[in-house]
Order: structure tokens, then sequence, then C-alpha cells
């Protein structure tokens, strides 16, 4: 896998710099065709020839159309760039398991069902592991994808997946554009609050009634080059400067949209290549093919409505260059037009560009998830059951090395629930983590970390690491029994639930966190629950007595061999007896 990475690198790396050679050339010749324009427009003002008009008119349009070429290579050049750069990341990151990509540390939230408990968005958690979004949308659409997946649609998600797992370039090129510019949050806020705005700009009837100075300025212009008529000449310098007059009282206009336009031109750019991206895939998939669908409106392409408003920025941005406003305001009332297209662009299509910038955020999350599963073809992708259940072979946990990794067999179909006794360190919570953080993925749509793995898209909630909340004065003790008491409320509300509980009720004596536990896991054996529990306490193991059709005991055991303490991290049936604590504390001459 690594060696697709890497050839795929040193191709892209390559074009990259062959673009950089040719843009070297493209630099000098559009420098050599400014002095031309310079030099005859020099000349014009010394004779006025007709001639001298038509070729400094032409001069000017080559070295505007060269502008416009060498920032087409540029762009092609940094977007080659990107994606040797991606691959690159994938390449180490396959190498070390270390993401280099964001870790969404802004959703972490404590009060989450299972979010902050199964460190999605910890450093080295699962959102960096899975991340592949170039966007604010797409990082948004992912952690929503991990923090509520839906209970429907998972098979149109999965087959979304799966085909975008295989789309390598599709995906490295959706996410290469996207990489090009990076959106600051203050740009994007401007650009929704320009959507959001009602902003009139020009009306209509005052626009065509204006566009008739450019037309007699050029109609002069083009007469006196014919005739060299003096009178012609005059006519058009008149002209010439009443237009700048009247492109210089719409300035305020002007310059209201240029805040906006400095900010986003560039990144409406990348969207743009990003939805057409996606307009152009032969997808099969129902869902994307929906996606898709919803990027056309009347025909027309939401990438090409998005290159329109981006050209049209660009175009407005015009206006700070000096001599080129100028020369296109005294001619034609450049700005004052694209201020009139603006505003028409606006009013017809503006309202749609949330739902365009989301469509890339779902795509790109999705195509997150493809990249998990081209990365690991061993992975499995669930099979979804109509009635509560939840069984997997050789289950293992994402975040570990495939080297390392230990997987195990787990079945709640006969026994709904598990208490889970093992020595410190023996791999419980580690287990639990596999658990939890496989049935998020397999809520989404995911692959999962398991040769098969059958489940219910259950709603989870986990209770492992309680932090208390110095604003909210709650001590972890309370924090805790606060989210045991909304697990129970799911259970009220006969809401289908998998509940995973990790040593419950720390901040207690050992007695009174025995009864605890004991009364809670009976009030949950009352509701048939489907869950986890794992424990020190082995007492508490008896319950499979009271409860044997509910409760299965399971342990992680270790071993003492040639006075090294061991553990094979295995999943076993019955109750760890294991003493690894005083054993440990003894040999490090603590006690």
């Amino acid at each position: 896998m690594a060696t697709i990475y890497q050839e795929r690198a040193e191709r892209f790396r390559q074009k990259a710099g062959q673009l950089k050679q040719q843009l070297g050339w493209l630099s000098f010749a559009r420098l050599l065709s400014f002095l031309a324009f310079v030099f005859l427009l020099y000349q014009l003002t010394q004779k006025g020839s007709g001639w001298i008009v038509i070729i400094t008119a032409a001069t000017f349009a080559a070295f505007l159309y060269l502008v416009k070429w060498y920032g087409k290579l540029q762009q092609k050049r940094q977007y080659f760039s990107a994606l040797a750069d991606c691959n690159e990341k994938e390449d180490s990151f396959l190498k070390t398991n270390k993401s280099p990509y964001e870790t969404g540390k802004e959703y972490e939230d404590p009060h989450h069902p299972y979010s902050y408990d199964l460190d999605l968005f910890s450093e080295d958690g699962l959102f960096s592991y899975l991340n592949r979004c170039s966007t604010s949308f797409g990082k948004e659409a992912l952690a929503q994808d991990l923090l509520a997946p839906g209970s429907q649609g998972i098979k149109e998600r999965q087959a979304a997946v799966k085909e975008l797992a295989g789309a390598i370039d599709f995906r490295q090129e959706l996410y290469a554009h996207g990489s090009l510019h990076q959106t600051k949050k203050k740009d994007l806020e401007r650009l929704l609050h320009w959507i959001d705005s009602d902003t009139k700009l020009i009306n209509t009837l005052l626009y065509y009634l204006l566009m008739v100075f450019p037309l007699c300025t050029m109609g002069s212009l083009i007469y006196y080059a014919v005739t060299e008529s003096e009178t012609a000449f005059s006519l058009f310098t008149k002209l010439f400067v009443m237009n700048l007059i009247i492109a210089f009282s719409f300035s305020k206009k002007i310059t209201s949209q240029l805040s906006v336009s400095t900010a986003v031109t560039k990144i409406l750019e990348h969207y743009s290549h990003q939805l057409r991206l996606i307009e152009k895939q032969g997808f099969q998939a129902s869902l994307l093919k929906q996606y898709q669908q919803g990027l056309n409106k009347n025909g027309i392409a939401a990438s090409h409505l998005i290159g329109q408003l981006a050209s049209l920025f660009n175009y407005l941005e015009t206006v700070v260059n000096l001599v080129v406003s100028l020369l296109l305001n005294g001619l034609f009332l450049f700005h004052v037009h694209i201020l009139y297209r603006l505003g028409h662009w606006k009013k017809q299509h503006a309202h749609e560009i949330k739902d365009w910038l989301r469509t890339i955020g779902k795509t790109e999350s999705l195509s997150s998830f493809g990249n998990l599963s081209y990365n690991n073809p061993r992975f499995c992708f669930p099979e979804v059951t109509e009635q509560p259940a939840f069984r997997a072979n050789d289950l293992g946990h994402i975040l570990v090395r495939k080297e390392k990794r230990v997987c195990n067999d787990v079945s709640f179909n006969e026994q709904k629930f598990v208490i889970l006794t093992g020595s410190n360190m023996s791999g419980k919570s580690t287990f639990l983590r596999t658990l939890g953080t496989n049935l998020v993925l397999a809520k989404a749509g995911s692959a999962v970390c398991a040769r098969s793995f059958e489940f219910y898209p259950f709603d989870i909630f986990v209770s492992m690491r309680i932090t208390d909340s110095l604003q909210d004065s709650e001590s972890l003790f309370y924090a805790e029994l606060k989210r045991l008491q909304s697990i129970i409320k799911a259970l009220e509300e006969d809401r289908h639930t998998f509940v995973i509980l990790d040593e419950i009720l720390r901040g207690t004596n050992s007695n009174d966190k025995r009864h605890g536990t004991i009364g809670l896991i009976k009030k949950m054996a009352g509701f048939d629950t489907f869950g986890i529990i794992a424990t020190h306490d082995v007492v508490v193991a008896d319950l499979i007595k009271e409860y044997p059709g509910f409760i299965a005991n399971k342990a992680f055991e270790s071993a003492i061999i040639n006075d090294e303490l061991l553990f094979d991290y295995k999943l076993k049936d019955g109750v760890c007896h294991t003493l690894s604590a005083s054993y440990l504390m003894k040999k490090m001459e603590i006690i």
C-alpha cells in the first residue's frame, strides 16, 4: 500500500516541477508584453495614430491573456504539489500510524453520550485517524457522522463508502482542491453574511441607461481609429472622463463588495473545482447520485454558478489596480457592469450556496470513510439487523497498529450483558473502547475493524472518563451520576441502547461502590439492556447466578512467567482472579 502512495507522490511532484519551468518562461513573456504596452501607450500620446490605438489595445489584451494563463498554470502547479503532499502524508501515516490531520478538538463535548469517553477528538483519536477533509464543511460533516450517525440509511452510506474506497483519484483530487487555500473562519463568516444580507446594488433600468455611455465611448473610438477625426477623438476623451465620474459615484457600493471579494474569491474557485469533480464523477451509489442531483439547477451546474461568482468577485478586485481600473472604467464602465451582474447573481442563486457547500462536506466525510476502507482492505462492512443484536469476529481497535492489534470474538446475542473482570493493564478499557468505536463506525456506514460484524444501530452510551466541571460546580462523582441518570432515562423511553461502563462510582467507598454497581446492573436487567461493564470487584460477577440468561462473565487474564507479568489481551469466559497490582508494587519495590 505504501508503494502506491510513494509512486503517486513522485509522479505528482514531477509534474509540479515541469510546470514550474513553464511558469518561468511565461513570467518573462508577461513582463515583455507589459513593457511593450507601456511603450505603445507613450507613442499613442505622442502621435495619436489610429493604427497605434489598435496595436496598443491588442498588446494590452495579450498582456491580460498572459496574466490569466500564468494564473491558471500557477494554480495547476499548486494543485499537483497538493496531490504530492497528500500522498506523502498518506504514506507516512501508514508507516507511523500518526495522523498529520486535524483532531477536531473543537467538537469535543464532555456531556455527549460517548464522544469524550471514546476519545473521538483527542490527539491521535478516531477523528484525526479518519479525517481527510480539506474544508470546514467536510470536518463538520465528519464530526456529525461520528457524533450523531442516523439509524436509517446505513446501507446506502455503506454503498457510497465502498464506491469511494475504490475511487482514489477522485478522493485525492477532492482533497487537493480544497487544501489549496486554507479557509479562515473570518473569511467564511463574511461569505455567509453576504449570502444572508439583502443587498440591492444597481437598479436594472438605471443600469441599462448607464450602458449607453460606454457604447458611445467605444463607438467614438472606433470612428476615430478609422477616420482619424479630431472631433471623434475629442468626443471620446470627454466620454472617457464622464465614464470615470459615473464609476466613481458607485465607489461606495464597490468598496462594500470588495471587502467580501478579497476574502472569498480564492476559496470560491476551489469550491467550484470540488463541485465540478462531484458533478462529473460517474457514481453508481444512490446516495452519491442524490448529491449530484442537488448540484443541478435547471440544467446549470452548481460548479458553473460558483465559478461565475468567483469570476465576478475576481473582476471586481481589479479596481485596486489604478491603471487597469482607469482603462476599464473609462472605456466600458467595467466595475459598474460587474456590480450589476453581482447583484443579479446574488438574487438568483445565493440562497443555494450553503446547500452546495454542505454537499462538498458530506462527500468529503464519506471519502474519509472510503479512505479508511482502502487503507484497510481486510476491514469488513457490517450487516445491519432489524432486531437488536451484536456479534463480531476478530474485533480489534482501529487505532492500534495491526502488528500489535489483538482481536477477539464477541457476542451479545445469547446473554445481552457482559460483566468484564481483569487485572490492571490487562486490556479492559481498550476492549470497551474497541466495542464503542466500532459501533460508532458501523452506525456511520463505515467499514469496521473486524472479520465479520453484525449489529443493530443502537443508541450508544458510554461512561468511562467523566470530567468534573468547575463552571457548573460539578464534582466527578456527581457528573458520573448525571451520566448514569441519562442512561436510565434513555432506557425508560424504550430506546434500544448499548451501554458501556468502566469502573463506575470511583468516588465512593468499596462497599457503597459494590452496592451501587449491583443495583445498576439489576436495573438494566429489568430493561433487558445490551451492554458491558468492566469492574475489579469479582463479587459483582456473582450476579450471573441470579440472571443466567441475561449476564455473561468475561475476563482478561494475566500470567507470571519467569518473574514477569504477561498479558495476552485475549477475551476468556469466566471471572479473573489474578492480582497484578500488589505483584507490580513489590517488583518495583514500592511495598
